[in-house]
This record gives C-alpha cells, sequence and structure tokens, in this order.
C-alpha cells in the first residue's frame, strides 16, 4: 500500500497537471468558454481541498480501519480524475 504521502503527492501532480492542461486550453484555443474552464478549475481545486482533508482525517481513525479508508479514498480519487478528465473532452468537443 503506498503511503499517505505518495498518495498526497500523486494527488498534487495530477491537480497541477490538469489544471495546467486547462489554461493552455484557454491561451491556445480561439472561442473557448471561459466561464465553463474557470468552473472546472475552481471545481479541481476544491476536491485537491477535500482529497487532502480526508488524508489527513485517517490518521485519527483506528489503526485497522485505516488501511480501508485509504482505498476508499484511493477510489474516490480515481473517479473524480476521470470525471475531470471527462468534463476536459467536453470542453474541447464544445468549441
Amino acid at each position: 500500500m503506498a503511503s499517505k504521502r505518495q498518495l498526497k503527492g500523486d494527488i498534487c501532480f495530477i491537480v497541477k497537471e490538469m489544471i495546467s492542461e486547462c489554461v493552455a486550453y484557454t491561451m491556445l484555443v480561439p472561442n473557448v468558454d471561459i466561464k465553463a474552464t474557470e468552473d472546472l478549475v475552481n471545481d479541481i481545486l476544491a476536491y485537491y481541498g477535500k482529497a487532502l482533508t480526508d488524508i489527513n482525517a485517517v490518521r485519527k481513525n483506528k489503526p485497522e480501519e485505516r488501511g480501508d479508508n485509504m482505498k476508499a479514498i484511493r477510489n474516490d480519487v480515481r473517479q473524480k480524475v476521470a470525471e475531470f478528465i471527462e468534463r476536459m473532452t467536453k470542453l474541447s468537443k464544445s468549441k
């Protein structure tokens, strides 16, 4: 099982990459829906804060529950990343 530090690092990397893609998209594509892109970036940042809060809260759980909670957080992160990527794809197709 990966450590909390590794999971936080992975989430941070993903968030940085997604935001940089959104910024590059708004700068390079003419007639882009900037409001929708800003909403996506705000949602990504809000989820980033929530994910870190959830990871830090695992420390307060009983030791036997920590592994299951970390697995649940990992699964949630995977689902949200897939959702954000889908929204990014829709942005690029909607122009």
